[in-house]
C-alpha cells in the first residue's frame, strides 16, 4: 500500500485508521469523527474531487473556518494530487478575488453563513469575477449555481475507486500540497507553496518538541489560512494519531469551557488570545490538570502571561513553549526546552532544532558573529518550493545553496538561542544610527502596566527619522507617556528613544496576532499630512 511510505499528509489518516480505528480523530461541537470515519470520509471526498474534474496540480479553496471539513477536504486534496487553500470567511471580497484570482482554483467550497453574515452575494460575486470555477459546493443549505457539499460527497462513486487508488499512487512526496498566503503584514499576501514532504519533515520534529503522542487532544481555533492550523496543530495531531478538537472562531470563555470538557491536552495560541482568557472569570476556576503543553509564538509574550502560566505549569507539570517560524518554513523551526527559564521564554526564540539550520547574516549575506544583530537565514526539508506564480520573488528570498532569507532581524547569543529584534523593513535611521524597533519594543514592554508597543520609524526633518511608539496598556491599568519615555532613556541610547508615545486601549492586529504596523503605518500618514 502506497500510504505504508509514511512521506505523505494523508498517509498518516490510513495510517491511524488502521493501527486505532474506534479512537476519536476529530471533534467539532457535537460532531465527532473516529480515525476509521475520518479515513472514510476522506476517501468520500477524494472520490468526489476525481467526479468533479480535479487533475493532479489542480487548486481546491475551502473558505470556511476550523471544523471537521477543513480536514477532510484539505487530505482528500493530498490524495487526489491536488493544492489545498484555506480562505477566512473574515476576508473582503477585494481579499478573496486577489487570493482566487492569482491561484485560479478549479472547485470552491464554502459556508453557506459565517457569524450571522450569508456568504451566498460574496460567492456569487467571486463566481462573476472568477470564471475559472467550475464547480461551488455549500457547506450547508445551497444557494444558486451550488450544490450541497455534503449531498455531493454522500454519492456513491464505485466506477472512480480504481481511479483513486491509481491517482494516489501517483502522488509523490515533492508535489505540492498546501498553499497558504502570507498575512500580508509587509504588502501584498504572496502564495506560498509547500510540498507533503515540508510539511511532513517539520512535524517529524515538532511531535517531539510539542510532546504530541497518541493520547493528545489539540485545541484548534486559529483560522484555516493560517500555518498553525494547516501544520502546526491540524497536521501535528493527525501524524501523531491524536484528535483535533476544532472551534470556528476564538471565543474567550468557550474556548476556557472546551478545554475542560475535551480534556484539552495541547493548547496553541498567540498571546493577546492568552491576555484575553486571563480577563474571563472562568480562567480561575479552568481545569487545566490534562495539558502537557502551553504554546505560542506569532508575538513575544508579555511577563504577566508568565506570571499566570507558570503555577498552573507548576502544579500540572505542562510545559511552556515558543519558538520561531513563519509561513514560508511551515511553521516553528526553533524551540525552547522544557529547563528554560521564563526569562528566556520571554527574551528569545529558543533554538534550532535539528537537523534545520540558522545562521546570522550581514547585508552581503555574510555570516556574522555571536551577538550582532542581522537577518536570519534558514535552511532544511521543512523550506517552501516557493512563493506561488512569483519565481522572481522565490530567487530573491531563496539562494542557490538552500539558504532562505527571512528579512527578520535577530542574533545568536553565547548559548545558542535565537533573539528577534525586528524585520528588516522595519529598521529605520535616526541621525546615522540604526535603530531597532523590536529593541525598543521590548524595553516599553518591560513597564508593568504594559502589554503590547509597537514601534514605527517616521520621517524627520533633523535626525532623518525618529521613532513613534504605539502602546496598549493592561486592561485596568495605566502608563503615562513620561513613565514611557523615562524608562525608554534609563536604557536605551538617546537616538533610540521614541519621539512620540501614543497610548491605546487596543492595537490594530492581523489574524496571526501580530500588531498590523501597516495599518498604523496609514495612520502615521494621515497624521502627518495634518501637521
Amino acid at each position: 500500500m502506497t500510504w505504508e511510505k509514511l512521506n505523505q499528509t494523508w498517509h498518516y489518516v490510513e495510517k491511524w485508521a488502521k493501527a486505532r480505528p474506534d479512537a476519536d480523530a476529530l471533534v467539532f461541537g457535537d460532531e465527532k469523527l473516529t480515525w476509521r470515519e475520518f479515513a472514510g470520509q476522506m476517501d468520500a471526498v477524494a472520490l468526489a474531487f476525481l467526479e468533479a474534474g480535479i487533475e493532479k496540480g489542480d487548486r481546491i479553496a475551502l473558505l470556511s473556518m476550523a471544523r471537521n471539513e477543513f480536514l477532510t477536504t484539505y487530505m482528500a486534496a493530498g490524495k487526489v494530487g491536488a493544492i489545498w487553500l484555506g480562505l477566512s470567511p473574515k476576508y473582503t471580497l477585494d481579499e478573496l478575488r486577489y487570493q482566487l484570482n492569482d491561484c485560479r482554483p478549479k472547485l470552491l467550497i464554502t459556508l453557506r453563513e459565517y457569524m450571522g453574515s450569508d456568504l451566498a452575494q460574496t460567492v456569487n460575486a467571486l463566481q462573476k469575477d472568477c470564471p475559472f470555477l467550475e464547480k461551488i459546493l455549500v457547506i450547508g443549505e445551497p444557494f444558486a449555481g451550488a450544490e450541497r457539499f455534503a449531498d455531493y460527497v454522500a454519492k456513491p462513486r464505485p466506477a472512480f475507486a480504481a481511479a483513486l487508488a491509481k491517482r494516489a499512487s501517483e502522488v509523490n512526496e515533492t508535489d505540492d500540497a498546501l498553499l497558504l498566503y502570507t498575512s500580508g503584514s509587509t504588502g501584498k499576501p504572496k502564495g506560498v507553496v509547500h510540498t507533503h514532504r515540508s510539511i511532513v519533515e517539520n512535524i517529524k520534529v515538532e511531535i517531539e518538541k510539542f510532546y504530541f503522542d497518541e493520547n493528545s487532544r489539540g485545541l484548534l481555533h486559529f483560522p484555516i489560512n493560517h500555518v498553525a492550523a494547516d501544520v502546526e496543530i491540524g497536521f501535528g495531531a493527525i501524524m501523531s494519531g491524536g484528535c483535533i478538537v476544532c472551534m470556528d472562531k476564538f471565543d474567550p470563555a468557550q474556548t476556557l469551557k472546551i478545554i475542560e470538557q475535551e480534556k484539552i491536552t495541547h493548547i496553541g495560541q498567540v498571546p493577546v488570545m492568552f491576555l484575553l482568557e486571563f480577563k474571563q472569570p472562568e480562567f480561575w476556576t479552568c481545569d487545566f490538570s490534562n495539558v502537557k503543553a502551553f504554546v505560542w509564538a506569532g508575538a513575544a509574550a508579555p511577563k504577566v502571561m508568565l506570571d499566570l502560566l507558570v503555577p498552573i505549569c507548576q502544579k500540572s507539570g505542562a510545559k511552556l513553549i515558543t519558538g520561531y517560524g513563519s509561513t514560508e518554513v511551515c511553521g516553528f523551526i526553533t524551540y525552547t526546552g522544557p529547563a528554560d527559564s521564563a526569562e528566556t521564554l520571554l527574551k528569545t526564540v529558543g533554538k534550532i532544532a535539528a537537523p534545520f539550520e540558522l545562521k546570522i547574516v550581514d547585508k552581503d549575506r555574510k555570516e556574522v558573529a555571536g551577538g550582532v544583530i542581522g537577518e536570519i537565514a534558514v535552511r532544511g526539508p521543512f523550506l517552501m518550493k516557493g512563493y506561488y506564480n512569483n519565481p522572481k520573488e522565490t530567487d530573491r528570498v531563496i539562494d542557490r545553496e538552500g539558504w532562505y532569507y527571512t528579512t527578520d532581524l535577530g542574533f545568536k547569543d553565547e548559548g545558542g538561542y535565537v533573539h528577534i529584534t525586528g524585520r528588516l523593513s522595519e529598521m529605520f535611521k535616526s541621525g546615522g544610527e540604526n535603530v531597532y524597533p523590536r529593541e525598543v519594543e521590548e524595553v516599553i514592554e518591560t513597564h508593568a502596566a504594559v502589554l503590547f508597543a509597537a514601534v514605527i520609524g517616521v520621517p524627520d526633518d533633523i535626525y532623518q527619522e525618529v521613532g513613534w511608539a504605539f502602546v496598549m496598556p493592561t486592561p485596568g491599568q495605566n502608563a503615562t507617556e513620561d513613565e514611557l519615555r523615562d524608562l525608554c532613556k534609563a536604557t536605551l541610547a538617546n537616538f533610540k528613544v521614541p519621539k512620540k508615545f501614543f497610548i491605546r486601549p487596543m492595537l490594530p492586529l492581523l489574524a496571526s496576532g501580530k500588531v498590523n504596523k501597516l495599518a498604523l503605518k496609514d495612520e502615521i500618514r494621515e497624521m502627518l499630512k495634518k501637521e
